[in-house]
């Protein structure tokens, strides 16, 4: 398995958005989601489990797109969007330029998928079979594609924000807690 990048290189990755807790919080679910797709690459799960674990990341990679673009839609208008709920904020995000009508489609289709899986959708019992491995790559694609075009509309709006360097919050009591534990801040084995 491929090393899962730190929060803080996450967190670097969207230097588009302003640091805040929602930013934090965001490369918190960015990091689990990296875990959980190790796991499907690893190839070692079978059965109602593999197919639990697509169906889970498809609800993951959604539910982070539809953060992503509001805590976005944000920064821009200086309050929460309203309504913001996901086809909303896609259609939102759209129409302010920040994200092609190619991929707003994409999301859209996306949320169809993950709404699904939602148990009010649910008339008769869910086949769990229904994910596909290649559902769960698209979807990623996509959760990719929308930092990228988020990125690129921040950077010609001029509204990137640099993000300063920060202690990290661990520092000082992890190695007191687990000897040789590396950080999921920052990567390093603090002393």
């Amino acid at each position: 398995m491929p090393p899962l990048r730190t929060i803080h290189q996450i967190i670097s990755s969207l230097d588009f958005l302003e640091y805040s807790t929602c930013k934090r919080n965001l490369a918190y679910q960015i990091q689990y989601l990296e875990f959980k797709i190790n796991i499907l690459r690893s190839g070692n799960i079978y059965g109602a489990v593999r197919a639990c674990l697509m169906r889970e990341l498809v609800i993951t990679i959604t539910n982070i797109m539809e953060y992503l673009l509001f805590i976005s839609l944000r920064t821009i208008y200086g309050d929460d969007p309203r309504p913001n709920e996901f086809p909303h904020l896609v259609g939102q995000a759209k129409s302010n330029n920040l994200i092609s009508k190619e991929l707003a489609k994409d999301l859209i289709k996306i949320d169809k998928l993950r709404n699904k899986l939602h148990p009010s959708q649910q008339n008769k019992e869910l086949d769990i079979n229904s994910f596909t491995k290649g559902e769960v790559y698209s979807a990623l694609k996509n959760l990719n594609l929308l930092e990228q075009e988020l990125g690129e509309s921040f950077s010609r709006r001029n509204i990137r924000v640099e993000i300063e360097e920060e202690t990290c919050p661990y520092e000082g009591y992890s190695q007191v807690l687990f000897p040789n534990f590396h950080c999921p801040y920052c990567g390093e084995c603090h002393i």
